[in-house]
């Protein structure tokens, strides 16, 4: 259907203004009408506003409607701010009639909405959009379609969306953790708190479209994702360390050696995630920072500035690959070692770890088991939990509740440091014994 609709703006006249001669036919208010053509046919219908940035949204709406046909689910909020003759007019050139769309409106309608959507705020990352607007990474958006998927493999994509109510979410729940614990999937019920966290999501889209009345899901009475510390946080033991390590240089007779030593140093020491791993680049390696160098990125999912001082270790492998390389600031750090270019999507970077894994015979090696690794073993050694939370580029009340069955060992070594460590006391001895005046602290 060929529409090419505008606003405009329209004086609005005087009621009755023929009976008083002399008087100004017009009141001095305006109005706003959509005009232009549809169908090779010239339209000219009310807006029902005043005011210039809803009418313009509105002919947007339209424009949009008409292009995606009686099936758009912008007919139901058109449905509802569009004069009623105006709206009849053109659901009517759109084969709509006067039906009311959240009637028709069915679980598959929303989800190809909603994936629509989706694909708009990939868009947005890409070009750089600021958050504010709507962005959404790649990665994030492969997982919210696995959790929309399951839901409409149970409930039916041709649901009508006024059937759905709150018991179907719970029977939705108990058949999620019911898959999960027969499957023994990784993160047991925090997967099932991020499928819902995602349909609330999705439900909320559909009553911004005028699809549905209110939202199923209550978040306040859900658990958070990754809430339950226990099925949480999954370090490698020091057993599964040492496999890894020794399983990076892989030898097979008759080809060529595998050799994911970096890869692992820079997982070991970073606990970046797998989509900022990716996205390092020698721009953000500050080897003159700190004492020894410091990794500075703001993170893909939070956008918040992670700050990790680098590990003797790692920053010996980094200066080792930039000799080898000599790349620009621009350059990915880590490269797939088969092929020399940077990794394509995180789904090879978690089969590249999941392969080192299985050579090394640890059952789960995943990127986010480094991550977790990296965090239990800063807390194990005494970091902060301010200063665990800055590393990961997280809260620290996300810290203590993911990682919080490692915080008193960290406290147990702050402890033992208040016994033996050299602090204010035991420097001024320390000076007076070499002889030097002792600085008062103030």
């Amino acid at each position: 259907m060929l529409a090419k609709l505008r606003h405009k703006e329209v004086k609005v006249r005087r009621p009755n203004s023929h009976l008083y001669k002399g008087e100004e036919k017009f009141n001095g208010s305006v109005t706003y009408s959509v005009v232009g053509v549809l169908d090779r046919a010239e339209v000219r219908h009310s807006l029902g506003t005043d005011e210039k940035g809803v009418a313009i949204r509105r002919v947007s709406k339209l424009e949009r409607a008409l292009a995606e046909g009686p099936d758009s689910l912008l007919w139901s909020e058109l449905a509802d701010s569009l004069p009623p003759r105006t709206y009849s007019f053109f659901a009517g050139k759109a084969g709509l009639g006067t039906r009311n769309p959240t009637l028709r409106a069915t679980l598959q309608d929303l989800t190809n909405a909603y994936d629509i959507e989706m694909q708009r705020k990939v868009d947005n990352k890409l070009r750089g959009v600021s958050a504010e607007e709507g962005t959404l990474s790649e990665s994030s958006r492969t997982r919210y379609r696995q959790s929309i998927n399951h839901f409409v493999e149970f409930v039916g994509k041709e649901t009508p969306l006024v059937s759905l109510d709150n018991s179907t979410i719970t029977k939705f729940k108990l058949a999620r953790y019911k898959a999960i614990t027969q499957l023994k999937q990784a993160r047991g019920g925090s997967s099932v708190a991020l499928d819902i966290a995602i349909l609330h999501g999705m439900f909320r889209f559909g009553i911004s479209q005028g699809v549905l009345k209110k939202n199923l899901i209550d978040l306040s009475k859900e658990s958070k994702p990754g809430k339950n510390p226990k099925n949480g946080a999954r370090p490698f033991t020091a057993e599964e360390l040492s496999k890894l390590r020794n399983g990076t240089i892989w030898k097979h007779k008759g080809q060529a050696p595998i050799n994911d030593e970096f890869m692992f140093l820079l997982f070991r020491w970073t606990g970046l995630r797998r989509s900022d791993t990716i996205r390092l680049c020698w721009k953000h390696i500050q080897f003159d920072r700190g004492v020894n160098g410091e990794i500075e990125i703001v993170t893909q999912k939070r956008g918040k500035l992670a700050v990790i001082p680098l590990s003797t270790e790692l920053r010996i492998a980094l200066e080792h690959e930039r000799t080898n390389r000599k790349p620009n600031p621009e350059d990915h750090v880590l490269v797939n070692p088969a092929t020399g270019d940077p990794f394509s999507s995180a789904t090879r970077l978690t089969n590249r770890c999941k392969a080192l894994g299985d050579r090394a015979g640890v059952r789960r090696c995943t990127p986010h088991c480094f991550r977790d690794t990296f965090a239990c073993d800063m807390l194990a050694k005494g970091a902060g939990i301010h200063d665990v939370a800055k590393m990961l580029a997280d809260t620290v009340e996300t810290v203590e509740e993911h990682y919080a069955q490692f915080i008193p060992a960290s406290r147990d070594n702050i402890q033992a440091k208040m016994d033996s460590g050299v602090g204010i006391e035991e420097q001024a001895v320390l000076a007076a014994k070499r002889g030097k005046k002792v600085v008062g602290i103030r």
